[in-house]
């Protein structure tokens, strides 16, 4: 007898310092009958408590922080099921929605990947869905479609994977630790001929930026990996000249941004334009001192 829709679906959820979330996590997973949960060495309590909370979950304690692609990794090679939904942990679905996105992977059995469309705590819709990063933008404002769709990118909050394409590609590639390992992601499925779909009839509740709460140093580091992370997606996509002309112009603009935005008392700019500058010129100095690592 075939398994209902729903036990197709493994659940795997990377936590970082997430333990505040714990209960509302729980609640959001309880319904899953196969829960994976990965954590990237938070040391917060917070994989204790969920045992408490999920008693039915599969808890992986790393015990040292590889990233989110990596995590993601780990707990997809945990599923048995044909199916793994990824969810951030600031992130709600309930199961009918999840099973909506399992009947649109039945219904286009060339997709490997589909998101539902997420909404903001104040209703607002989250952009789920859009070219590759490299194409130009529209500047319309976002609208959600009116039937599923087919796109180059995928918000990576809420993505249930068809298991054996994922596998096929490999996975997350591991490099990215954060930020743009969605883009990626999505550009290989395709390009292994898999297509990438939104799925608007199903619906999320992305809370966004409070799976690792609010401090200096994440301030500091969330930047910082994003521009590390655009400027190894702008190396693989569009070559190593590009990807030298983005750590140029980064760091050029960075040493004039940081002071004028600290005398402004523009804390958080100053401190963004900080950790981009900073990880441009580590970039950038890593392809000097070290010949075998090509800056671009």
């Amino acid at each position: 007898m075939r398994p209902s829709k729903i036990e197709q679906v493994t659940v795997v959820c990377v936590t970082y310092r997430s333990a505040r979330l714990a209960e509302r996590m729980a609640s959001t997973l309880a319904p899953f009958p196969h829960v994976v949960l990965v954590d990237n060495a938070s040391n917060d309590g917070g994989p204790a408590r969920m045992r408490e909370l999920l008693p039915h979950a599969t808890i992986i304690e790393r015990h040292r922080n590889g990233g989110f692609g990596s995590g993601c990794n780990e707990g997809v090679s945990a599923a048995s099921t044909p199916f793994v939904l990824l969810l951030n942990p600031d992130c709600h679905i309930d199961v009918a929605a999840v099973e909506q996105l399992v009947d649109t992977l039945h219904r286009y059995p060339s997709a490997g990947i589909v998101a539902p469309q997420s909404w903001l705590h104040d209703d607002t819709p989250q952009m789920c869905y859009r070219q590759a990063f490299y194409e130009r933008m529209p500047r319309a404002a976002y609208r959600v479609p009116d039937a599923t769709c087919s796109a180059k990118w995928l918000h990576g909050c809420c993505l249930l994977l068809r298991v054996d394409a994922f596998r096929g590609i490999g996975g997350f590639d591991e490099r990215f630790f954060l930020y743009y390992e969605d883009d990626d992601l999505c550009l290989r499925m395709r390009h292994a001929g898999f297509e990438c779909l939104l799925e608007p009839a199903a619906s999320a509740v992305h809370t966004g930026g409070a799976s690792s709460g609010a401090s200096l140093r994440v301030a500091f580091i969330k930047p910082y990996h994003y521009a590390r992370s655009r400027h190894l997606a702008i190396r693989t996509y569009l070559g190593r000249p590009a990807a030298l002309a983005y750590l140029l112009k980064t760091l050029l603009a960075a040493i004039p941004a940081v002071p004028l935005y600290v005398l402004l008392l523009q804390r958080n700019y100053a401190i963004r334009w900080l950790a981009w500058g900073c990880s441009a010129f580590v970039s950038l100095w890593r392809g000097i001192a070290n010949p075998t690592h090509r800056v671009g």
